[in-house]
């Protein structure tokens, strides 16, 4: 079975709501098309994520802070270990994906 790839690129804007110094939410507002100006999820950054002091990643990520995001998803099907086509070539069962 050929392999599925699909890359996807989306751009949001985001403002710093909370920051403790351990982590920080994000609240992400669309800025493309039919997202424009429309408020999206709430994003969460860690700190252990980064290679900031507790004062540093507050510091650095202060409440009301406005950031570009860009995130990356990419989609590939998965290996069966059955045959998913019957004699006609139609798929039989439930196709998986994973994002990454």
């Amino acid at each position: 079975m050929e392999k599925t790839r699909i890359v996807s690129r989306k751009r949001v804007h985001g403002e710093v709501d909370y920051n403790d110094g351990e982590y920080a939410e994000v609240q992400t507002v669309g800025i493309e098309a039919s997202e424009k100006d429309l408020l999206l999820e709430t994003i969460q950054v860690h700190r252990g994520d980064t290679s900031y002091s507790c004062e540093q990643f507050k510091d650095n990520l202060p409440v009301g802070l406005w950031l570009d995001i860009c995130t990356t998803i990419e989609v590939t099907t998965l290996e069966s270990d059955t045959d998913d086509l019957d004699e006609c070539g139609q798929a039989t069962g439930e196709r998986q994906v994973r994002l990454q």
